[in-house]
């Protein structure tokens, strides 16, 4: 019954139901800018935007759906360097179209595996000999190799990375991804606005009783200091899990349903070859939905803390924007402090980047990739900063002697 008074309480506050409902319209914006962003061009090189792009351009690049094999490699180089003869200066966009939007994203897979240490260079491609494409995946576990000995810096890390890389399965499946991939730019950004509300709201939970210089009050019940200080708790964790999935929800719902589904089941490899998360598509757009939700936990968690510490909100609801919005730019300013802020709970703004790079961490004889490691500490810490949360509040206004 106090669980309830303490939700109806939340949810009726007038400031909370103008926040939701802008995050509400904030996640059908945010699915309106993804569906957006996606280009088609058809045969005859009319470019199309809207509602019916992603299922179109999806049915136009499964035209190669299945094993990646080399058959199929050989096949997308040969025609690409076809079109460079005829075409040297730029392909028209009827060609583009045509041809080339179909294959586009294998020839960056190509080009990522046959140049693991440099920059995006097309003219590789034009460089490949029949030899070196029928020897395409030997190379690709040749390079493999080397990013092996290149990052794992003791044996213990070197045989953690070649056993990540051997879940690599070789030829990849294909089929065209490019929902998935738009939307985890787009989850991440609408995460990150999450995290910081949810630390807003969440602060306010235990804020409105010395704000409204009812703490006296409250605590003079009979259950003041006990069952009322949980059910102010466990709003503050249904609050930050129903807000968070729910926009995530109207946000993954809108825009996958109109782009499609298509490559749920394609490698992440097929975009970052080199890298050590060996998932598919659909399980990274999900890790970085799991990753926001422990950042928005460990954001209430932290916020609530601060203020029954403080007795006041003011300071609590920064906390949040210092941690997933200035952190990361302090972070690109300061590399020479890269190992700290590659544990801070920056990270989970950035999954798309760091899933990219083999960062792992080496400790004793245990060695964990960077993301898992650090959803592990945050997540722990969050639960840990609950029962500090009900001590500091529960204990508010007794005299020690």
């Amino acid at each position: 019954m106090m669980m309830k008074y303490e939700l109806k309480k939340f949810f009726h506050k007038k400031i909370n139901k103008i926040i939701l409902i802008v995050m509400v319209s904030l996640a059908i914006i945010i699915s309106y800018l993804a569906v957006g962003s996606m280009r088609y061009r058809d045969a005859e090189g009319k470019l199309y935007t809207g509602i019916t792009v992603g299922r179109r351009l999806a049915a136009d690049r499964n035209k190669w759906k299945g094993k990646l094999t080399v058959e199929k490699i050989k096949e997308v180089v040969e025609n690409r360097k076809i079109l460079e003869q005829i075409y040297p200066e730029d392909i028209p966009d009827a060609e583009y179209g045509k041809t080339v939007q179909s294959y586009d994203d294998i020839l960056s897979f190509i080009i990522y595996v046959i140049t693991p240490d440099s920059g995006y260079d097309q003219n590789v491609l034009y460089r490949l000999s029949d030899e070196e494409l029928e020897n395409f995946y030997s190379t690709y576990e040749e390079n493999i190799q080397k990013m092996v000995q290149s990052y794992g810096k003791s044996s213990k890390q070197q045989e953690f990375l070649k056993r990540k890389y051997e879940e690599i399965e070789m030829p990849l499946d294909y089929a065209a991804k490019d929902s998935w991939d738009t939307m985890a730019m787009y989850a991440q950004t609408y995460g990150i606005i999450l995290a910081v509300v949810i630390g807003f709201l969440a602060a306010g939970i235990f804020a409105d009783e010395f704000r409204t210089k009812a703490e006296a009050v409250f605590f003079s019940t009979k259950y003041g200091r006990s069952k009322a200080t949980r059910n102010k708790l466990l709003t503050g964790i249904v609050m930050t899990t129903v807000v968070y999935w729910t926009g995530m929800g109207i946000l993954s719902i809108v825009s996958f349903g109109v782009m499609g589904t298509s490559g749920f089941l394609t490698p992440y490899q097929i975009d970052q070859p080199y890298s050590i998360y060996s998932m598919t598509y659909g399980e990274y757009y999900f890790l970085i939905l799991l990753c926001g939700y422990i950042a928005s936990l460990f954001s209430a968690a932290i916020t609530m803390l601060v203020t029954v510490k403080m007795h006041s909100a003011n300071l609590a609801i920064c906390i949040p924007f210092f941690l997933y919005c200035m952190m990361p730019f302090i972070g690109r300013a300061v590399p020479v402090f890269e190992t700290f802020f590659n544990i801070m709970p920056s990270v989970f703004m950035n999954i798309i980047e760091y899933a990219k790079v083999p960062i792992i961490f080496q400790i004793g004889p245990i060695v964990v990739r960077q993301i898992p490691f650090v959803m592990s500490i945050y997540g722990i810490l969050a639960i840990i900063l609950l029962p500090l949360v009900y001590k500091n509040f529960s204990k508010y206004g007794i005299q020690k002697f």
